[in-house]
């Protein structure tokens, strides 16, 4: 069991805070994991509440989960048809060799354009695969010319476009 431990700019007593690891979630930190999946942008104190615990211990337990790296940051979720990027695409990506260098150069850069959403090194026939967002399917064309055939890396491309996305559950398994 937990032993309270001593703030140090206050120097009262609060509750320890479990900071072994993601897998000694205890149910309070899953409870704020789940409601910060739902609304990431409620305040502490409708976090409290939602949670059933005191601000001061919702706040401490938040920023627990953000040091142990359970919560690694806070996006806003866009509708990629009202930001004028509706044409969405998976891009299965092979490299021609498995340079280190000219891996670590790929990693660096494709990633980091504005264009793509994620980024998945994967094992099996390809090596990555790349969700990227554009305004229409010309500039899918020309960013997948731009970015990846003309790049002496890349071995083979293949291109599908996406329908429709539904996204999973980010919230912890429970």
């Amino acid at each position: 069991m937990a032993s309270a431990a001593k703030t140090p700019s206050t120097g009262r007593s609060v509750p320890a805070v479990n900071t072994t690891g993601p897998d000694t979630l205890d149910e309070i930190d899953r409870r704020i994991i789940d409601a910060l999946v739902a609304d990431a942008r409620m305040t502490n104190r409708d976090l409290a509440e939602a949670v059933g615990i005191a601000p001061s211990t919702a706040l401490m337990r938040t920023r627990s989960l953000m040091e142990r790296r359970a919560i690694e940051g806070f996006t806003a979720r866009l509708n990629l048809n009202v930001i004028g990027r509706s044409v969405q695409a998976l891009i299965a990506v092979r490299l021609r060799a498995h340079d280190r260098d000219e891996i670590d150069r790929f990693t660096s850069t494709v990633p980091r354009l504005p264009e793509v959403l994620s980024t998945f090194h994967v094992s099996g026939a390809v090596d990555y695969l790349l969700h990227i967002a554009v305004p229409n399917t010309d500039v899918l064309r020309d960013w997948v010319l731009d970015n990846l055939t003309t790049d002496p890396v890349v071995g083979q491309t293949e291109t599908t476009l996406v329908f429709s996305h539904m996204p999973g559950h980010a919230g912890p398994l429970t």
